[in-house]
């Protein structure tokens, strides 16, 4: 096998991650921060600005999971059922959030029963999301290349669920910036006043995550060479800019900046850890060599993704080019 093709795919399954966690995150942030708004316009204004794009968003996740699938089964086989019960909650929780969704916007604006269901479904499948990304990172047991760990050691020891609860404040944050920048009147100025203190509270906690790391992981986590702590240390830094531009611009104009910021560190944070776990794809026993599939599905299935992914990002292109700018107020000014 070219050793050129298993790259290739890490690369392209590491873009769908870093995709999905930037489209899709602001969306379960969105959602999650419906349960704490108390007014019904503001509430559907929110829902609003995602019921324009959250099926689009939604596709990333689709190609992540067929591409695991077809292009390292080795990996998707080991890791699936010691993540079994994390993975069925979220999915189960982007079923009713998709569901929820479509039925709040089409209904009146003081029924809330709809509204609860979508905040609760990305509350449950953002969380679910934390959790099994931090279980992953903890490591799955592996003995003669087949799963021989226990039901639960997907939360390792507590660790799943702070990354669970750390990945909630980081959507929300997301989420808050995202609103700051497609609305306007009361509601911008109310996520204004959200943005700093989710950011401070996120920082607090992937701090807490990272120091945690090395003790909750039975990875070999390599930052011994060059190219391994060079990359480290600029994602490092490159996150904390994110977060501290984030904070610092918020309220100010332009108003995308600090969603940007926050994608940037998103993105830098991931960098961080695959210089950390690389080649590492199922910690600690399964790599990205030893889990591809043959020479001829990763060269088939390339072109198959030729072809898919560009339609992909041509339907992103043209929606968010459609429901471009500022949502208009209500006549309210709300």
């Amino acid at each position: 096998m070219e050793w050129y093709l298993p790259l290739i795919w890490a690369g392209i399954i590491g873009s769908a991650v870093v995709l999905y966690v930037i489209l899709d995150g602001f969306d379960l942030g969105i959602g999650v921060l419906t349960l704490f708004q108390h007014d019904a316009a503001r509430r559907h204004r929110m829902i609003e600005v995602v019921g324009n794009v959250w099926d689009g968003n939604e596709s990333w996740l689709i190609l992540l999971a067929m591409g695991l699938w077809g292009v390292m089964p080795d990996a998707f086989a080991t890791a699936l059922p010691g993540l079994y019960i994390p993975l069925l909650v979220m999915i189960f929780g982007l079923i009713f959030r998709g569901f929820a969704v479509e039925m709040t916007l089409h209904r009146a604006l003081s029924d809330r029963t709809w509204t609860r269901l979508f905040g609760v479904g990305s509350l449950v499948a953002a969380f679910a999301q934390g959790v099994l990304f931090g279980g992953l990172l903890c490591g799955v047991t592996v003995r003669h290349q087949l799963f021989a760990g226990a039901t639960w050691d997907f939360f390792g020891h507590g660790y799943g669920v702070l990354t669970g609860l750390v990945t909630v404040t980081l959507f929300a944050l997301a989420g808050a910036a995202m609103l700051q920048a497609k609305t306007g009147g009361a509601l911008r100025d109310q996520m204004v006043g959200l943005v700093r203190p989710l950011t401070l509270v996120t920082v607090s906690g992937v701090a807490l995550s990272a120091a945690l790391l090395p003790v909750a992981t039975s990875a070999r986590l390599y930052l011994g060479a060059i190219d391994r702590w060079l990359p480290f240390g600029y994602a490092v830094l490159v996150a904390a800019g994110g977060f501290w531009t984030a904070y610092r611009r918020a309220g100010r104009a332009p108003d995308l900046v600090p969603f940007l910021a926050v994608t940037g560190a998103e993105i830098a944070g991931l960098v961080a850890l695959v210089a950390l776990y690389y080649p590492q794809i199922v910690p600690p026993s399964v790599t990205l060599y030893s889990s591809a599939a043959s020479r001829e599905t990763l060269a088939f299935l390339v072109i198959a993704i030729c072809v898919f992914i560009p339609g992909t990002i041509a339907y992103h292109a043209y929606a968010n080019w459609v429901f471009r700018g500022r949502q208009p107020l209500d006549e309210g000014g709300n």
